[in-house]
Formats: C-alpha cells, structure tokens, sequence
C-alpha cells in the first residue's frame, strides 16, 4: 500500500464511471405496479448515463427475479 498514486479528478471520473451525461434524467423511482409513479418500461427507455442515477426496482433491470 506504500505505492498509492493521487488521481486527478478527470482520471477518477473514468475509473468510477462518471462519464458525463448530457441528458436530462428524469427522477424516479422505477418499478412494476401502481406503487411506483414510473413503470420499467419508461426505466428501459432511458439512456445508459441516466440508467445508473436513477432509483429502480431490481425487477426492471435486465437479470432481476423472474
């Protein structure tokens, strides 16, 4: 641990994932049901940047519980 390197912010963007997102996300949260104001349907329509900022049930997302 003696050889940690500082990285700059644009450095640590890339590595975190926080690529910047021109889009205008709108919030959530997401899920099945009347229980949620936005289906997963509209969650699927997103673009990826928005996808990752936004509060989905597991069930929308691809690989969730069948």
């Amino acid at each position: 641990m003696k050889n940690l390197k500082k990285l700059n912010r644009e450095k640590l963007k890339s590595v975190n994932g926080g690529a910047v997102c021109n889009e205008n996300c709108p919030p959530g949260p997401y899920g099945p049901g009347p229980d949620f104001p936005r289906s997963c349907e509209a969650y699927n329509a997103l673009p990826k940047c928005c996808q990752s900022k936004v509060l989905v049930h597991m069930d929308c997302v691809d690989g969730g519980l069948s």
